[in-house]
């Protein structure tokens, strides 16, 4: 994977692992076994797009989409750097 695609892993991860969290409420009647496999759902499909969209990225015409698809998802040069 990328530097950026890792970048975007990371922030969707983020992202992802913090909409679960502010739902926890919602979630409050499922039993620990379900709210886990709730998780691991939800990080498997925010994995499953950034690997998707790396590859995009890494494809014909990527580097030309990469800034716009940086800005797009709230990643910055730093961020990428830091997954290097």
């Amino acid at each position: 994977m990328s530097p950026a695609g890792r970048a975007l892993h990371h922030q969707f991860e983020q992202v992802c692992r913090s909409e679960l969290q502010r739902l926890r409420r919602k979630t409050a009647a499922l039993s620990e076994q379900e709210r886990a496999q709730v998780d691991a759902l939800a990080l498997e499909v925010a994995q499953r797009l950034a690997v998707h969209l790396d590859a995009a990225l890494d494809g014909p015409g990527g580097a030309g989409i990469t800034p716009l698809v940086m800005r797009l998802f709230a990643v910055t040069p730093p961020q990428v750097e830091e997954c290097k």
